[in-house]
């Protein structure tokens, strides 16, 4: 077990405020720009935050520009009647969809999974 996962992360208010506002805007879907004008924020105070809650370990690094974070992968083709569809990605997790889902979710799902490790 490393040192991050064995240690709690504790915010302080000003962090855990500023945490809670940057989860609102990756959940929107929102640009940091947008999301901080639409709220009244300021953005480059919004743009700090974010950059120490990561130096601190609680967001998540972004990653760069050009960079994939799932791999194309051959779909083996078999006859099934399961209705159920299985995905696995290179982090490792693995998740099984009943092919009735909300298509409307898959957008926050795969972002929630791209950011797992």
């Amino acid at each position: 077990m490393d040192k991050k996962s064995s240690t709690s992360i504790v915010l302080t208010k000003r962090q855990q405020f500023w945490l809670e506002h940057f989860r609102s805007c990756q959940v929107a879907g929102n640009r940091y720009s947008d999301y901080a004008k639409s709220h009244g924020l300021n953005l480059n105070t919004f743009y700090t935050m974010i950059r120490r809650l990561r130096r601190l370990g609680a967001v998540g690094k972004q990653p760069k520009k050009g960079i994939h974070l799932f791999k194309k992968i051959a779909v083996q083709s078999t006859v099934s009647t399961l209705s159920e569809v299985r995905l696995c990605f290179p982090n490792g997790v693995c998740i099984e969809l009943n092919t009735h889902f909300d298509a409307s979710t898959l957008p926050v799902l795969l972002q929630t999974v791209a950011q797992l490790k």
